[in-house]
């Protein structure tokens, strides 16, 4: 069963658990910018790819992938 994950702004604090099982620090990671001072989730690097917020993590029971937002699929 294909899962699906939407990344949001508290993905580091509400990440599903098939997601935080395999956050390693160097496949998997979240990736953080500074913003005034204050330190905001930018998104989720899987492998090579970063997932940055709204875009879609998918798990196939195997391996993750990265869905990217197109905007013909927000109009």
């Amino acid at each position: 069963m294909k899962q699906l994950y939407i990344v949001t702004e508290d993905a580091d604090m509400l990440a599903p658990k098939w997601l935080a099982a395999r956050i390693n620090y160097t496949n998997i990671k979240f990736v953080y910018h500074q913003i005034d001072g204050a330190e905001k989730l930018k998104g989720v690097k899987v492998g090579d790819r970063i997932a940055k917020i709204g875009d879609t993590i998918s798990f196939d029971g195997k391996r993750l992938s990265v869905e990217k937002i197109s905007f013909s699929k927000m109009q």
